[in-house]
């Protein structure tokens, strides 16, 4: 199928400023490790992987990776706190990093993360 140039310039420029336009999805992976503060497993070191898209925080391992994804009210300063199944998440960024601490009561346990942005 033959398009004039014309058109053709018409149809791409169209599909660019759609693509320009469009919404993109905010995505954030964060990882980093964790040490067993208090508790069970004193001292040993865990790691912890999380994705936020959106302000939906998706954890990809630890103790919550199988439980649904929860909403933050904004993916940039974080600072709060979230009650999963695992336990409570304290949450607060600094810059580039991210720390977190979940405190959890069967077994129990303080773990405090240090999660840093991956590009």
């Amino acid at each position: 199928m033959k398009f004039p140039i014309q058109k053709l310039h018409i149809i791409l420029t169209a599909s660019l400023l759609w693509g320009l336009s469009s919404p993109a999805l905010a995505q954030q992976i964060w990882s980093g490790t964790g040490k067993i503060v208090s508790g069970a497993g004193e001292g040993g070191t865990v790691g912890l992987k999380l994705e936020i898209t959106d302000n939906n925080v998706q954890f990809l391992s630890g103790p919550s990776k199988n439980e649904p994804p929860f909403q933050l009210k904004n993916s940039t300063d974080i600072n709060e706190t979230v009650e999963t199944k695992a336990g409570t998440w304290q949450f607060f960024q600094t810059g580039k990093e991210l720390g977190i601490s979940l405190s959890q009561n069967h077994p129990y346990r303080i773990i405090r993360y240090r999660l840093f942005l991956k590009m």
